[in-house]
């Protein structure tokens, strides 16, 4: 556990009462240490902070697994070994959207242990997820992210990693994420009654799940929908003030801008949830899914206006002076490099010790410096930004293309396929190869790019390509231009963007056997 000022922010952000400007609490110091203490007797504290490497073994009757194979989303009776730990009746279901795996590969698991068999716990919880971690291959993203929120006063999830074994196939290592439940809510408000919403690429203005409370017309959300509606800019604060934790959500805004979580709600309307606070009558925004922070480090720090809540909040004078003066405030006093840095060499030596091959352990190391030096930048980004730069635009040339600083990365998320850069034909690629299972991998690199309209460009060619690959950016609509066996060829992409961001570019492949080859020189960027 931290200590220090780390503990007054965790344990006041627990009790519920963290509402004092600048993002500080107002609880004192005692009330977070005795908190503090009794967060340390609590049996999930322990499971999340000891470093012992769990394993856990699911063992599921025939008729149960063909019911997972064929309603994946649906919970089968499964049970569980930990050690000593042996829970039956507990309930197993698959989970994820860009991460889902079916049955047979590496799946993320919801783990309910009072599904059947009420009142069941393990270490205090109800319910852990297990992410396989296919989108951050060092695995410490999610826990790294989560911490950085807790310090700035706000509820998220803990994280820690254990082994899975499902009917004696060892799957690998997990995230293990702790859910967002009652049991969650009583750690972060003074009430777990309120109603629990999430959403998935879903603004407030749609109908979103719901997770906890009473079923019913979703009003709360609705009543901050209208508010966010108000013409009057000193109307519309008001009112917005009255519905939604103002001073929580600027805090949730400003850090997943710090911490460059471009898939969060105000960047990308995606991955979070909210609750309506019984004590308060507010609305709380909550992270979710930080398995891609810290990946963009040329986020503008303008408050963003791509959200309901965001564009109504910080479109009013008061909300832009508040989002600008808390993302000062939390950069200083939590966006600390060194720090986080530090943190995660501490999470990289526990995933070290975690039995992974020496090709997992080299992808880890692989993504882990790329992250460190985006990290890194990030805060002098960030830094400059504050002292009134501008963010550093590419270089276009006569014709209008720019090419790639370089800085090109491998990523396979599914399969074993071969990545590499060999001379091929007199040109310097970037290969891929499926060996004959299905794979997924990709060749990734970044480019800060002003709002505008452009064309990604590069030449290709397949050989035996059973699948197909292509050119986009990430979170564009995939489009496998080549397959089969294809001569050198010019695949393109258009795209548009709203204002400045780091644009990610992806050479895709998907396939089970055969090659492709991207021509290194030939990339570029085109402005339209």
């Amino acid at each position: 556990m931290k200590t220090g000022k780390s503990i007054t922010w965790l344990a006041c952000a627990a009790l519920g009462v963290v509402v004092a400007l600048g993002g500080s609490p107002r609880c004192s110091a005692e009330t977070a240490i005795k908190h503090g203490q009794r967060e340390q007797r609590d049996p999930s504290w322990r499971f999340f902070n000891d470093s012992a490497i769990r394993v856990f073994e699911f063992q599921i009757a025939p008729d149960a697994l063909m019911s997972l194979r064929r309603q994946g989303r649906t919970y089968a009776k499964a049970t569980v070994r930990e050690g000593a730990h042996v829970l039956t009746n507990v309930g197993v279901r698959l989970k994820g959207m860009g991460s889902f795996r079916p049955l047979h590969e590496k799946p993320s698991l919801a783990v309910k242990f009072d599904e059947f068999a009420e009142g069941q716990e393990y270490f205090g919880l109800t319910k852990l997820m297990f992410n396989n971690s296919v989108q951050d291959p060092t695995y410490i993203v999610e826990a790294l992210g989560t911490e950085l929120f807790r310090e700035a006063g706000l509820p998220a999830a803990r994280a820690t990693h254990a082994r899975v074994k499902l009917n004696g196939r060892d799957l690998g290592l997990y995230v293990v994420i702790e859910a967002m439940n009652k049991r969650f809510l009583k750690q972060h408000f003074l009430s777990a009654k309120g109603n629990l919403y999430e959403a998935y690429l879903q603004d407030i203005d749609s109908r979103l799940e719901q997770d906890n409370g009473e079923p019913g017309d979703q009003s709360d959300l609705r009543a901050l929908v209208e508010a966010c509606r108000v013409r009057d800019p000193a109307e519309r604060f008001g009112r917005i003030s009255r519905v939604l934790d103002v001073d929580r959500f600027v805090s949730f805004a400003a850090m997943e801008i710090l911490i460059g979580h471009w898939d969060g709600y105000v960047n990308h309307t995606n991955n979070y949830r909210i609750y309506h606070d019984p004590t308060s009558d507010r609305m709380v925004f909550i992270t979710h899914g930080l398995d891609w922070a810290f990946r963009r480090p040329n986020i503008s720090i303008v408050p963003p206006l791509k959200s309901v809540v965001g564009r109504a909040l910080f479109q009013t004078p008061e909300g832009d002076r508040l989002f600008r003066e808390r993302l000062a405030t939390l950069y200083t006093n939590v966006y600390r490099v060194p720090a986080i840095t530090n943190r995660m060499n501490e999470l990289l030596a526990t995933v070290r010790a975690r039995g992974l091959t020496s090709g997992e352990l080299a992808k880890v190391e692989r993504t882990a410096t790329a992250i460190r030096e985006r990290i890194e930048l990030r805060g002098l980004r960030i830094a400059d930004q504050l002292a009134g730069k501008e963010l550093p635009l590419p270089k276009f040339a006569a014709d209008g293309t720019a090419r790639l600083p370089g800085g090109w990365r491998d990523e396979s998320d599914r399969g074993e396929p071969t990545m590499d850069q060999p001379v091929y034909e007199g040109r310097q690629t970037f290969h891929i190869r499926a060996n004959g299972v299905p794979s997924r991998a990709s060749w990734r690199a970044q480019m800060y790019l002003p709002r505008g309209r452009y064309r990604a460009e590069v030449m290709a060619r397949s050989e035996g390509l059973r699948g197909g690959s292509g050119l986009r950016i990430s979170g564009g609509e995939r489009d496998y231009g080549i397959s089969g066996t294809s001569s050198w060829r010019r695949l393109t992409y258009d795209f548009e963007i709203p204002e400045g961001i780091d644009v990610e570019f992806v050479c895709d492949f998907y396939g089970t056997l055969g090659d492709v080859w991207f021509d290194v020189d030939s990339f570029r960027v085109r402005r339209l």
